[in-house]
C-alpha cells in the first residue's frame, strides 16, 4: 500500500488574516492521487524511507509525503483518520483536532 498524505497551507499562514477557504476545506476523497514520482522519489521509496517534498502555488503551497506502508489497508485508514492523535504519531506536530466529524452510513455512501 502506498500512502499519499497531502497537507496544505493557504494564504501564507498569517494568524490575523483570513484564509481563502473561510474555515471550510473540501472533504478528502480517497483514491488514486495521480502523483507523478521522479527518479529521486522512487529511489527514496525503494530505500524504505518516505519521500517528502513541498509544492508551491504562488503565495501558498502544500507538503506531500509518499510512503510505502506494510500494513492492512483498514489499519492504514484507521491511522490516517485518527486526526485527534496526530501529535502522538507525526513528528513535529504540536496539536491537531477535528472540529466537526460527520459519519456516513454504508447506505448513503
Amino acid at each position: 500500500l502506498t500512502m499519499n498524505v497531502p497537507f496544505s497551507a493557504e494564504g501564507g499562514g498569517a494568524i490575523d488574516q483570513g484564509h481563502p477557504h473561510q474555515g471550510k476545506v473540501s472533504p478528502f476523497e480517497p483514491g488514486d492521487p495521480n502523483v507523478k514520482l521522479d527518479n529521486t522519489a522512487v529511489e527514496t521509496l525503494q530505500s524504505g524511507k518516505p519521500y517528502q517534498t513541498q509544492i508551491q502555488h504562488g503565495t501558498s503551497g502544500r507538503g506531500l509525503v509518499v510512503q510505502d506502508v506494510h500494513a492492512p489497508t483498514d489499519v492504514v485508514w484507521e491511522r490516517i483518520l485518527d486526526y485527534d492523535n496526530y501529535a502522538k504519531m507525526v513528528p513535529n506536530t504540536v496539536e491537531s483536532k477535528n472540529y466537526n466529524v460527520t459519519k456516513k452510513d454504508a447506505k448513503s455512501g
